[in-house]
């Protein structure tokens, strides 16, 4: 699941890693963002993307739902981290841990 997917690139190039058994998940706020990336999604052909409209600190997944969370950055925005990181923590399944990139 990539935080603030934006349009999507992220959540295609993780679709790849996962495979066919796999599934990958963007979420954004912004109705824009999510057009972007669901044309993206269509343009690459990819069938096993979805993108949720939500915000991170109240994630629109159920809890135990992916095994990775990425997020570019997005986290430093939210006003509210610690729901963020509880929101991460509820949907990822325990086995996993969760990994956050920051690009310069």
């Amino acid at each position: 699941m990539d935080l603030g997917s934006g349009g999507g690139i992220d959540v295609l190039l993780s679709a790849r890693r996962v495979g066919p058994s796999g599934f990958a998940y963007g979420v954004d706020m912004t109705d824009d963002m999510l057009t972007l990336a669901r044309a993206n999604a269509a343009k690459a052909g990819a069938v096993d993307v979805e993108f949720r409209k939500g915000e991170i600190e109240a994630l629109p997944l159920p809890d135990a739902a992916v095994d990775v969370v990425i997020s570019n950055c997005v986290i430093n925005l939210s006003t509210d981290k610690p729901a963020v990181l509880a929101g991460m923590h509820a949907a990822i399944i325990r086995a996993a841990k969760p990994a956050t990139t920051a690009r310069g």
